[in-house]
């Protein structure tokens, strides 16, 4: 039957391939049917200056289910196989065959050559009437396709997701580029929302289309979870999404599709995720951090105290807010704080003051207060954020240290000026006493006097050392052409006579020459020594050793003993600290270590020591061949 109609007929599937065409369809288009079959219409028939309103007909009908009809449509077909494509006039209409679910599985078209009609030769008024109408009216539809074009356009570049869903069934008609990209480019148009997207189904949206359509209310989602399988065989991957289902009515009002528009909001959705994480984290940590803390405005204004703050003022953080932790701010301190705030702000610089604030209990206590800027992308503050460290007990006790210290050290000034004196008196009363005869005893009684005096003034001198080192001056050097080895003997001659028992080796390498205070080094020598014999093993002997090489001298003094526990020696050259395997030595304060360290220093030099419990200690003096007083100052 389909063959022997006598009007021509052709179906096309959904991809435009020719499914079937009859004879009427084939006489009248000039084709062969195996020439069609299976073809792309537009291949068989390429025409790129009328294709578009004939391929816009085919469009409407699968987007929409309905059918359509083109009045009149210029086309080059030939009259007959073979021959060349030739403009004619054509009327044609399309009809979509459904499948049990509404489905457009094909369209049919009816067409009927019109070319005799519009040609200017045509005798019947009638004909030339109704051609021209059918003209005029094909021209609208031409330009309704432009402007439908247009929107097609506009509605592809949109840059939120779109589509447009016909019919009870929802099919997609219409959907842009950021829609596919939603739904993972898959080829939906045509199609069902339930058959394009089946995991939506179980998710609701169906359901809330089915609403809309059936009562025409708007819906509206915010900030809601879809999950979509966006590669065919992966996992569903969720996006989060703003949208809105707006019902699209008919002339007569009833509802033939659904308006679909929205944002893909995943990307801020995350980004708020985090920035309430961080915002949870940044709470956490100032209610734990056991500071004070705020924050302020670009123009300085207090705008947040933490709990910490309210508890220690116990009022409420408005009356702290603005300026008004300057009511809490000790009148002494308001000027100097002020002034500080006021540069940073106005240079950006970091704040950084000591005040005192009043507390809950009337207590003024001593606060650090310290405050960084927060700046955006160009540089500019946004914020300061701040803190108050509480520092009283340190403060107070920093006072009295400091007041302690100057007494020491004015003591200290005092007893040595004014021990000098008598003790000089002695020495010099022991040296003229030496020149007369005396008998035996009295001369023994004449050394120990002077012996004594001697010790009582190295002791004065040692507390002079001291002093100046506890108030950060160096120990004044006064470096000369010296000869070390001759120091060192002479050294170890003055200490053997006073450990007539006791062996005491030297050597020397190299050269002897360097520039140094000589008296000094022979105090550091002297030191080293005299700690040698107190704390050596009386049988063993004391080992002092020089040596001088290119730039640098190096001096050691070893001795076999009882050793030095490994957590005293960092404690060693602290003053008063002697080790706890130390027999107490007349006359010494447990300065001798600590003041040779300060000589050291002061040439520029340092001083090591390494000890093995029960065998070696060895101390090192590492100095530059010339000492000047400027490396003394540093």
């Amino acid at each position: 039957m389909f063959a022997q109609l006598p009007n021509a007929f052709m179906i096309l599937d959904r991809d435009l391939r020719y499914v079937a065409a009859n004879a009427a369809y084939l006489d009248v288009t000039g084709s062969r049917r195996e020439n069609l079959l299976g073809r792309y219409i537009f291949d068989v028939f390429p025409d790129d200056d009328n294709a578009r309103a004939l391929k816009a007909s085919f469009e409407r009908v699968l987007a929409t289910g309905r059918g359509d009809e083109l009045a009149a449509l210029k086309y080059h077909v030939p009259n007959a196989p073979g021959e060349a494509p030739q403009e004619r006039v054509w009327s044609a209409r399309h009809t979509p065959l459904l499948d049990d679910q509404g489905y457009v599985t094909h369209v049919v078209q009816e067409t009927m050559e019109i070319t005799h009609l519009a040609e200017s030769t045509v005798e019947s008024p009638l004909e030339a009437n109704v051609a021209a109408r059918a003209l005029r009216v094909q021209s609208r539809v031409t330009l309704q396709d432009s402007y439908l074009a247009s929107l097609r356009q506009m509605f592809a570049q949109a840059p939120g997701f779109m589509c447009f869903l016909s019919g009870p069934e929802h099919v997609f008609a219409i959907v842009n580029d950021a829609y596919m990209q939603l739904v993972g480019h898959r080829d939906v148009v045509g199609m069902r929302v339930r058959d394009a997207l089946p995991e939506v189904v179980e998710q609701g949206f169906i359901g809330l289309l089915d609403g809309v359509y059936s009562t025409g209310t708007p819906f509206i989602g915010k900030g809601l979870p879809v999950l979509l399988q966006r590669t065919p065989g992966a996992a569903r991957e969720q996006s989060v999404v703003d949208f809105i289902y707006q019902p699209i009515r008919d002339t007569d009002g009833s509802v033939i599709g659904i308006f679909v528009q929205g944002q893909d909001v995943t990307a801020q959705h995350h980004a708020e995720a985090e920035q309430r994480l961080a915002e949870a984290r940044r709470e956490f940590l100032i209610e734990v951090v056991p500071n004070q803390v705020w924050t302020a405005k670009p123009d300085g204004q207090l705008d947040f105290v933490s709990s910490r703050v309210v508890a220690y003022f116990r009022r409420p953080a408005e009356q702290i807010l603005g300026e008004g932790w300057l009511a809490v701010l000790h009148p002494d301190d308001v000027e100097t704080t002020v002034e500080r705030w006021t540069r940073s702000l106005a240079t950006g610089e970091p704040y950084e003051v000591e005040f005192r604030l009043r507390n809950a209990d009337g207590e003024y206590r001593w606060h650090l207060g310290r405050a960084n800027a927060e700046r955006d992308v160009r540089g500019a503050i946004m914020k300061w954020i701040g803190t108050n460290t509480d520092i009283h007990e340190a403060k107070v006790a920093l006072s009295e240290l400091t007041q302690r210290s100057q007494y020491e050290q004015r003591l200290i000034g005092i007893v040595s000026h004014d021990l000098r004196t008598p003790f000089g008196a002695i020495a010099l009363g022991a040296d003229a006493l030496a020149d007369f005869e005396l008998p035996p005893a009295a001369q023994r009684i004449l050394s120990r006097i002077s012996r004594s005096a001697e010790r009582a003034a190295r002791l004065v001198n040692d507390l002079l050392d001291f002093a100046k080192a506890r108030i950060g001056a160096s120990i004044p050097i006064n470096p000369k052409p010296t000869n070390l080895r001759e120091i060192v003997e002479q050294v170890v001659d003055e200490c053997q006579a006073s450990a007539p028992g006791r062996v005491i080796r030297i050597g020397h390498e190299g050269d002897e020459l360097g520039t140094w205070d000589a008296d000094r080094i022979a105090q550091v020598i002297t030191n080293l020594v005299g700690n040698a014999l107190q704390h050596g093993t009386p049988g063993a002997p004391i080992i002092v050793e020089s040596r001088i090489s290119g730039t640098d001298a190096v001096l050691t003094v070893a001795n076999e003993g009882p050793g030095i526990a490994s957590d005293e020696l960092a404690r060693l050259f602290e003053p008063y600290h002697q080790g706890s395997n130390a027999t107490p030595r007349p006359g010494s304060m447990g300065l001798g270590l600590f003041i040779a360290r300060e000589v050291i220093a002061a040439h520029g030099g340092s001083i090591e020591v390494e000890s093995q419990l029960h065998a070696t200690t060895r101390f090192t003096v590492r100095l530059p061949r010339v000492a000047t007083i400027s490396s003394a100052g540093s």
